[in-house]
């Protein structure tokens, strides 16, 4: 009866919401629709998901032919079997020949020709670098390496050249280099070497923003954007933005940026291709990414007509206002810059390298090389599941906190027993807001275990992981807790989520001391969240966000802990991936969504999605698992989640275990009798057959075709079903 109930509540859902798409289809030509909390306007044609970025579209696999390109100005500095570096002296833009293809990848304009090319293109486009400066007054101008105010030297010693600059001028001077290593130039800035002997103070440095630009949609092929899973920027689509988007790779630094959160871009990397399984161009920010942005262009922004561009920038002075008492406010500008190098390396691949799926693989093996990602060995014969369960929060009384005690261990006890006894292998249970006191007293240094939730010992049987979060603490009211950060503005730093909704942040010596802690504590049986993806500077304490990274990079040492999103910094330190989306995020300039992290991280450890019973459309996230090799995840409690519904907690919705026992067991059987074909197998390809259609190879032999059409699709003879998967 129960089963019977849940799933006619659960039909009327998906009813209701696909008629509300289907109505406003038809009153106009977008419509918005919400998936994993993200909005996204997708066209009103025959399947509004299928066209949306949520997929990945057919590939174009139009052959480019790039023609002879003029290399008059250019001379060759550099050369190995597998790459031609050419300089123009003048103005220090380059060439990199790719040799087994004859591909010219340019930093500046190949085809001068064009007659919107304007002098302020020509500029940027012509230069090695672009300066930004403050002036006296503080006013921010630039300066370029065409300029004949800048002189530019430089020097071949070995795969190496070195370049001096100097602006005699503004008298800024500074020195980077460009190294060849195999299919790779890496370019480096020295931070040491920066001299600003007059008033003029630098702001920022972008090197080669032209380099992998493409005009006017004249070539098949896309952008690869690191937001989320992975996101894609087809050339073939019509730009949706006019302006650029700038966004830092690690997000807010709270420390600099007040009651704000930007989206954290998911890797320090991008690229470019142009022909698709022809010529692409892999992007990593080694070092600086601190300090870092990468900014998306599209070839509808005036400042570069026709062109689209990607590029980093690095930001040696973060300028921030102070509020003096009894006087006006002040800029403040650092006297000192960021002495942190900045280090850019672009890798030049061709067939089928040159791809989103080429990336992945090919940043797989450098991470491995590097030692960041560790072959996992160990794999079961079926996939794992997360089953997070949700302790204890407390709603306001006349007098008294109402305490509710949500799950206990002995709770947890009789979940797996149902969960086991049907069949769901492989669990791994993480216990949030079970520190003393419950979510709404998580702080930095509470991460004591609440013993009215019963005991550890109870679960000594199963593979559990105390959840937390050292990074963030939540409250109804502005009262700061105790070891909050202060920011250069000198205030308490916070973000107001809701009307009576505060989070804060610890600061960073806080978050040191007690991270390290709290794993010894658990004997590395943690789950850690915040941390991850969360990365700021900390005045009081003198970190800069720099400082701060290179904190968390030694924080754990040979230590392997379950993650929530973790960037770069802590792959290295991460047994399970939790949390990980399964779509890239909100941008509207992208035109599709990949499995870029998936891809990446399978065969390396276990990924987990988000929590599928907070999804607004379950059928297509459970597709999205079966096609990413991604275990599923559920946030559970015993009892009813209404009890939280005036509490902190509130937005932990729909996690009663009783009332989605059976939806989790069909859930894990359904993924589980995909995924246990390939398990230990790594992807070796994935194609997209037509809108809707992909198929995953593996390789072990075995391919996994899904369908998220509403027709049946034929496959090699084999019929896959609408809403539905084929192993073969």
């Amino acid at each position: 009866m129960r089963k019977r109930l849940f799933l006619y509540t659960l039909l009327i859902i998906v009813g209701a919401f696909l008629a509300t798409i289907l109505f406003d289809a038809k009153q106009k030509n977008n419509v918005e629709i919400k998936v994993d909390g993200n909005d996204y306007s997708v066209s009103s044609s025959s399947d509004v998901f299928l066209e949306s970025g949520l997929f990945t579209q057919v590939d174009d696999m139009t052959i480019y032919n790039q023609g002879e390109v003029d290399q008059t100005d250019f001379s060759k500095k550099l050369e190995n079997s597998e790459l031609a570096l050419f300089v123009n002296d003048d103005n220090g833009s380059i060439r990199v020949v790719k040799k087994d293809t004859g591909y010219v990848w340019a930093s500046d304009i190949i085809d001068e020709e064009d007659d919107e090319i304007t002098n302020a293109i020509y500029k940027i486009a012509e230069s090695a670098f672009t300066v930004k400066y403050l002036t006296a007054d503080n006013a921010i101008k630039e300066f370029y390496a065409i300029d004949t105010k800048t002189k530019i030297t430089s020097s071949v010693s070995g795969n190496k050249i070195s370049f001096k600059v100097n602006n005699s001028n503004l008298k800024i001077s500074f020195n980077y280099s460009i190294s060849l290593i195999d299919n790779k130039i890496d370019v480096e800035l020295d931070a040491s070497s920066i001299k600003e002997d007059g008033d003029n103070k630098i702001s920022s440095i972008t090197m080669y923003p032209y380099l992998g630009s493409e005009h006017k949609q004249d070539i098949p092929g896309y952008i690869f954007y690191p937001s989320e899973a992975g996101a894609l920027i087809r050339y073939n689509k019509v730009p949706t933005i006019t302006s650029s988007s700038v966004s830092k790779f690690y997000g807010t630094d709270a420390n600099i940026t007040r009651q704000q959160e930007d989206e954290v871009l998911s890797l320090p990397i991008y690229g470019v291709v142009h022909g698709i399984e022809q010529n692409g161009m892999l992007v990593e920010v080694k070092d600086g990414t601190g300090f870092a942005t990468l900014t998306y262009s599209p070839s509808t922004v005036k400042e570069n007509i026709n062109f689209n561009l990607i590029y980093p920038s690095f930001n040696y002075r973060e300028q921030y206002i102070i509020s003096i008492p009894g006087a006006s406010s002040v800029l403040v500008v650092p006297s000192e810059c960021y002495k942190t190098n900045a280090n850019i390396e672009y890798t030049f691949l061709s067939g089928t390298d040159a791809s989103y799926f080429g990336f992945a693989k090919t940043y797989q093996k450098t991470l491995e090389n590097r030692g960041v990602l560790t072959k996992k060995n160990d794999y079961t014969s079926d996939i794992g599941i997360q089953i997070e369960a949700f302790g204890r929060d407390y709603t306001k009384g006349l007098i008294f906190n109402e305490y509710h005690n949500m799950t206990t261990t002995k709770d947890i006890l009789s979940i797996n027993e149902y969960l086991t006894s049907n069949n769901v292998k492989n669990l791994m249970y993480t216990l949030r807001a079970f520190n003393r006191g419950g979510y709404s007293k998580q702080s930095v240094s509470n991460y004591s275990f609440d013993s009215k939730l019963g005991s550890l010992h109870d679960l000594d049987d199963l593979e559990y992981y105390f959840y937390y979060n050292p990074v963030e603490s939540y409250s109804k009211k502005k009262q700061f807790p105790n070891q909050v950060l202060v920011n250069l503005y000198n205030e308490k730093s916070f973000i107001q989520i809701s009307e009576n909704k505060y989070k804060f942040y610890a600061n960073v010596k806080a978050i040191l001391k007690y991270t390290i802690q709290a794993v010894e504590k658990y004997d590395s049986r943690i789950a850690l969240d915040g941390i991850g993806y969360r990365l700021y500077g900390d005045k009081n304490n003198k970190y800069s966000r720099t400082d701060t990274l290179n904190s968390y990079s030694e924080l754990l040492g040979s230590n392997k802990v379950a993650m929530y999103k973790p960037n770069y910094y802590f792959l290295e330190n991460t047994s399970s991936y939790l949390n990980m989306n399964l779509y890239s995020s909100r941008f509207r300039f992208v035109s599709d969504s990949v499995p870029f992290l998936q891809i990446l991280l399978n065969g390396y450890m276990d990924y987990f999605s988000p929590f599928l019973n907070f999804s607004s459309n379950i059928e297509l996230d459970v597709l999205k698992c079966v096609e990413f090799g991604c275990n599923p995840a559920y946030l559970v409690t015993n009892l009813h989640s209404y009890l939280l519904s005036d509490a902190l907690s509130s937005n932990y919705y729909a996690t009663y275990f009783e009332a989605i026992e059976e939806l989790i067991v069909s859930e894990y059987n359904y993924i589980n009798t995909a995924l246990k074909e390939v398990r230990g197998s790594s992807m070796t390809s994935r194609q997209v057959l037509k809108a809707g259609v992909v198929v995953v190879s593996y390789s072990n032999g075995k391919k996994i075709i899904v369908n998220y059409t509403n027709s049946d699709y034929i496959y090699g003879g084999s019929v896959v079903k609408g809403m539905d998967y084929k192993v073969l």
